[in-house]
């Protein structure tokens, strides 16, 4: 509208099928509508083939091939004159009116080149204006591309919805949050087509595919392809015939294609044809191009449409996937072999278990897994293999039975090929290593399903007492119950034994280590010195780790920690590049309680509640992790700090609950936040818990939690009796590194001075290290949204400020705040502050 306005000879909108280009210029001819300018919408150009040119369908009349382009162009222009006129009697619009009348066309590329020319002819005279559709592939027509190259035309590009434009769509949509895989799996599938992502979610719906798992909305069944989504898609698909049709069958039942093996199916025209109209993608990695299909759904509609005689004259034509191929085609072309009752050999399925694996899909590599091990005539070496396969996988989907069978089959296995001395055990692996990797799944199993950290140390330990002390395999063994202390909370010893342990060996099980020792650094007051430890870890990592599939993720997570103790929450977002080649996997509900986290420390509770509630969703379907307590702290923190007394305080009982079997690596945090939700709910015993946890911090070692804990007993106590209460608070400050102890007895001495600047900027200080203290309870009186912006009024942000945070006008704010102040009783922000820092 802004370049209409301002004169331009018009405006294309470009795009691929399905990203909004019609919608997009309808909204604009509504708006061209509502201010009186003249605008005339034409019939878009027939896709079919015809002999008439568009002009002559337009107009109705057949044009002499002697007629010239510009004497076309005066007729129509003759006819748009007496046809369009100004409806407008606004002064303001008069101006805008009196510019050239505007034509309206969807689907510009289909013109041909006679009537291309005439719409050049009117647009560069200044004799009218244009608002069209077309799409990328093929583009403009030559006439109408020389016009935008030359100034005369603009142009707007739609591109695809990013995944962020999902998750706020899906917040928009459904009635509760949701999961974070669900809205990279809804993205990922649709590739961002807000016409797919629109109609896959409704289908998804409809079928009962996403179901609400008691704290946020997850999709639960694979993508199939109902009615409503084959109607959308077969559109695009219907007119393909001959070898179009059959690159399209192939490469949905195998998803990638290597170009040379196409070339035999298709020539370069009907390639060429496929990826102008948005179906095929052709990409050269490594100098082997591939194609591909141009997103899942696509493929998925084609799946649904052949059938098995089909497949089985496809499946003859593709090999095998090769090392170009990713996890992903891997897993297809398997899937693609079992439809047509072809059994894969040993050494496929278990890769393509393997990739089930690193792609989170436990349940999958299960199935491959024993497929595998059905096999007759199993090679001892791939059986050990397979079952070490499964019982990963049976760990990660939480099937603890089935998973010990697996490893007791397995270690019946190696003592039967070791008395009849039978080597089954060829390189990369040896004896010792599955020892190893059967320990760990097993210690998995103990301390994380059954909540048994000792069993799972013993077990350990007495893995270890079959292999020889003084090979690496030992010590990868040593490396891992150091690593469990640590879960379990026991600091000091990690805190012993890292330095010694890091040097027994050069392994790359070292990095394993890592992170316990830098939760144990950071809550014994060793923030920056944590913070360097996670950075010279991170520079480190790399393929050598891909055995250790979580290792790149609880080393960002450590480091995350580490900079948020550090009072350095902007360091926590800032993480350095990465080497993605080693395989290593990340778990979609912890990843989305870390964005909970984030958003929780930099104070935007509403969406810290949505990431928390989505994460606990995904915990809930999964292998238990021992980090569910964590996030039960988090959203009881983040629903205080929005005034839901109620649903925090249901929080705290959940965490409550999970806590005797939490991992402790970030105790000290937790049984803070949680102490921070008592407060702001007024709980009577908060003075109990205070006390519990400050002996707690203090028999643990944890100079951190004593300082969290002293500052805020200040914070609850009565204004007279806060002055008492500082020296311990300057004592426990000594002791800690970074920038919080500064930052709390700054705001200690404001509250015991009375003075309301010195509170609000010592308020503001907290905020800038990462620490948010709730309202108290005395506040209850306002609402959710009084509250929250008390909250940050009292952290001495201003109205403006608090509009950007919550994305609210100023004006709005303003009314908020004056209705906050007659609640109160209260005539000022200084009177404010007095009222958030009265004792609960």
């Amino acid at each position: 509208m802004q370049r209409l306005v301002a004169g331009s000879g018009g405006v294309i909108v470009m795009g691929a099928p399905g990203l909004g280009k019609s919608t997009v210029m309808a909204a604009v001819l509504t708006k061209i509508d509502a201010i009186g300018q003249r605008a005339m919408r034409l019939p878009a150009p027939l896709e079919r083939d015809s002999s008439a040119s568009y002009i002559e369908q337009w107009l109705g009349v057949p044009i002499p091939s002697s007629v010239s382009v510009d004497m076309v162009a005066t007729q129509i222009l003759g006819q748009l004159l007496l046809s369009t006129s100004s409806t407008s009697g606004d002064p303001e619009v008069s101006a805008e009116v009196a510019l050239a009348p505007i034509l309206a066309l969807d689907d510009i590329h289909l013109l041909d080149v006679f009537s291309a020319a005439v719409f050049r002819s009117l647009v560069e005279a200044g004799q009218i204006r244009l608002v069209a559709t077309c799409r990328e592939d093929p583009g403009l027509p030559s006439a109408l591309d020389a016009l935008w190259r030359s100034g005369h035309l603009d142009r707007s590009d739609l591109v695809p919805l990013s995944y962020d434009s999902v998750r706020l769509i899906l917040r928009a949509v459904l009635p509760d949050p949701a999961s974070n895989d669900m809205a990279y799996r809804l993205w990922l599938t649709t590739a961002g087509n807000p016409l797919h992502v629109r109609e896959l979610l409704y289908s998804i719906v409809e079928t009962g595919d996403v179901v609400y798992a008691e704290h946020a909305w997850i999709w639960v069944a694979p993508l199939r392809a109902n009615r409503r989504l084959v109607d959308l898609l077969a559109t695009d698909l219907k007119t393909l015939g001959g070898p179009a049709r059959d690159v399209m069958d192939l490469l949905a039942l195998a998803e990638m294609v290597p170009l040379r093996i196409l070339t035999s199916k298709a020539n370069d025209d009907d390639l060429k044809f496929l990826v102008e109209r948005g179906l095929i993608l052709v990409t050269d990695g490594n100098g082997a191009a591939t194609v591909s299909i141009a997103h899942p759904l696509y493929a998925e509609t084609l799946r649904s449409l052949l059938y098995p005689r089909r497949k089985r004259e496809l499946f003859d034509f593709m090999p095998e996937p090769g090392p170009e191929h990713g996890p992903q085609e891997l897993l297809r072309w398997v899937d693609w072999a079992l439809e047509c009752d072809v059994m894969p050999g040993v050494s496929t399925l278990i890769a393509a278990g393997t990739a089930a694996e690193e792609l989170t899909q436990p349940g999958r590599a299960v199935t491959l897994a024993t497929l595998a091990l059905e096999h007759p005539h199993l090679p001892a070496e791939q059986e050990i293999e397979a079952l070490l396969l499964r019982a990963r996988s049976n760990r990660d989907a939480g099937w603890s039975e089935s998973a010990e069978a697996d490893l007791d089959s397995l270690l019946i296995l190696l003592e039967e090929s070791q008395d009849s001395k039978v080597t089954v055990t060829a390189a990369p692996e040896r004896a010792e290593d599955i020892v190893v990797h059967a320990a760990r799944i097993r210690a998995d199993i103990q301390e994380l399903h059954y909540r048994d950290l000792d069993g799972a140390l013993e077990g350990l330990a007495a893995a270890a007492k079959t292999l020889d002390p003084s090979g690496n395999a030992a010590t990868e063994l040593a490396i891992d119950q150091l690593a469990r202390i640590g879960h379990g909370g026991r600091h000091a010893e990690v805190l012993a034994g890292w330095a010694a342990q890091v040097a027994a060996a050069d392994l790359p099980a070292n990095i394993t280590l890592s992170p316990s020792y830098i939760y144990a650094l950071g809550q014994t007051g060793k923030a920056q010195s944590a913070l360097a430890v996670a950075e010279t870890q991170l520079a480190l990592i790399g393929p050598d780790h891909a055995r250790y599939p979580f290792a790149r993720t609880d080393l960002v997570a450590a480091r995350f920690w580490a900079a948020v103790w550090a009072g350095q929450p902007a360091m926590a977002l800032t993480v350095p590049d990465l080497d993605g080649a080693g395989g290593q996997r990340h778990h979609s509900g912890l990843y989305q309680i870390g964005e909970g986290y984030i958003y929780l420390i930099f104070g935007d509770w509403v969406q810290a509640v949505e990431q928390l509630r989505g994460g606990l969703s995904r915990l809930g379907l999964m292998a238990p992790t021992g980090l569910e307590a964590m996030a039960w702290a988090g959203l009881a923190h983040a629903y205080a700090m929005c005034g839901e007394r109620a649903l925090a305080c249901a929080a705290v009982e959940h965490y409550l609950s999970v806590a005797p079997v939490m991992n402790r690596s970030i105790e000290v945090d937790s049984r803070y936040r949680i102490l921070l939700a008592r407060y702001a709910v007024g709980d009577p015993q908060l003075a109990d818990f205070l006390d519990a946890y400050l002996l707690w911090a203090t028999r643990e070692g944890h100079a951190l939690g004593v300082l969290y804990v002293r500052h805020l007993l200040i914070v609850c106590a009565e204004p007279g009796e806060r002055a008492e209460l500082l020296p311990a608070l300057e004592l426990a400050a000594e002791d800690i590194e970074g920038l919080i102890p500064q930052a709390m007895l700054r705001h200690a001495a404001a509250l015991i001075a009375g003075d309301a600047g010195m509170i609000a900027a010592g308020g503001a200080g907290l905020v800038a290290v990462g620490i948010w203290l709730p309202a108290p309870v005395q506040l209850a009186t306002l609402t959710q949204r009084q509250r929250e912006i008390a909250a940050l009024a009292g952290a001495g942000m201003s109205n403006k400020a608090i509009a950007l945070k919550l994305q609210l006008s100023v004006r709005t704010v303003d009314t908020h705040m004056g209705n906050i102040f007659v609640r109160l009783g209260i005539a000022n922000r200084t009177e404010l502050a007095t009222a958030l820092t009265a004792s609960s």
